[in-house]
């Protein structure tokens, strides 16, 4: 019995040591989550939140941010009239980047302002065009960038999360669907710990676990032929890209896709697991523009930058997510089609310009 009482003593002085040491240091402090409803179906923040950011157990990259009035990350607080506007998920989010590191960022730089970002993390097609939805009336954009990546045409009739969308698909209809968010008072007392968010989101302790449970063979390395999506997946892109047109109409705004590339594929061809499903990021690019939108292929521009520099567009093997030099990419490829852009390009974006 007094090995057992030992034994716990031990573990309690242990985590309370550690929690101690941890509340000094950068662990990701998590943001806080605004409730969702359906007057207002899309993810944001608290506003006016300081959040911390840090990658994995050593605490990597810490970033300290804040999200605007509107509860967004890496965007000024909205105003009407806006350039553009640039809609995402944790891509665009970007909680590991400075704000001119981003591709809102870039734009905004280069156009002196008017640039403005609504994004969050497992945001989908459903929730892109919600966000739209409620905040054109707010900023007014001439234009739109739409990020787009591979889990937005695999997951587009995968069941939406808590403050998140989705498309229903009920025969030959489809419908769009909110899922509520309310915040839980024991996940708000949980994050007073530094602890408990070390190992959640650092360590990522639950995603490990998923995985675990999950478990499959390796999927194969080489992409399977190239295949058109199923028909209810053609259904719900249809619906998406139909609906998207009409409010576009409505205020006279165009859209412009970004379609993030297949960079696992960039970088080890004969080892990689692909990002795209087999025709996925072509039949959406066929899609957008036989729907009359503009669509910048990211695939051909990081290819050829890996082949000339051999400079990673993301911070693989540790996390996915577009680097700074993604960005640059982007903002390069963006600014040209932009009725409203300088000539003259910042200093950054001169450089890659050049490659």
């Amino acid at each position: 019995m007094r090995s057992i009482f030992a034994i716990g003593l031990g573990v309690l002085v242990t985590a309370l040591a550690l929690e101690a040491f941890l509340q000094c240091m950068p662990v990701v402090s998590g943001l806080r989550m605004e409730q969702s409803s359906e007057q207002r179906p899309y993810a944001r923040y608290l506003p006016q939140q300081d959040y911390v950011y840090s990658h994995g157990w050593a605490l990597a990259n810490a970033r300290h941010g804040r999200t605007n009035r509107q509860g967004f990350t890496n965007s000024p607080d909205f105003k009407d009239g806006a350039a553009v506007l640039v809609i995402g998920d944790s891509f665009i989010e970007s909680l590991m980047l400075e704000y001119p590191e981003t591709l809102q960022g870039r734009l905004s730089q280069a156009l002196g302002g008017g640039v403005y970002a609504a994004s969050a993390s497992g945001n989908g097609f459903a929730d892109a065009l919600e966000v739209f939805r409620h905040t054109r009336a707010q900023l007014h954009p001439r234009t739109v960038v739409m990020f787009v990546e591979p889990m937005d045409m695999l997951d587009i009739l995968a069941p939406a999360q808590r403050g998140h969308s989705m498309f229903v698909s009920e025969g030959n209809d489809i419908r769009l669907v909110h899922v509520p968010y309310v915040e839980s008072k024991a996940k708000r007392l949980v994050a007073y710990s530094a602890l408990a968010r070390y190992i959640y989101y650092n360590l990522k302790f639950p995603d490990w676990l998923m995985s675990q449970l999950r478990r499959s063979p390796p999927a194969a390395a080489q992409a399977p032929a190239a295949s058109a999506p199923d028909a209810r997946r053609a259904a719900a892109l249809e619906y998406y890209m139909t609906q998207l047109r009409a409010l576009g109409s409505a205020g006279d705004t165009r859209f412009i896709f970004l379609v993030d590339a297949d960079r696992n594929m960039l970088y080890a061809p004969q080892k990689a697991v692909p990002n795209w499903k087999a025709g996925d990021r072509a039949f959406f690019i066929q899609t957008a523009l036989r729907h009359g939108h503009q669509v910048v292929d990211m695939q051909p521009v990081f290819a050829r930058h890996w082949a000339q520099q051999r400079e990673r567009m993301d911070f693989l093997p540790m996390d996915g997510h577009w680097n700074p030099v993604a960005h640059d990419l982007a903002a390069q490829q963006i600014l040209p089609l932009l009725p409203s852009a300088s000539p003259a390009l910042p200093a950054p974006l001169r450089q890659v310009a050049g490659h």
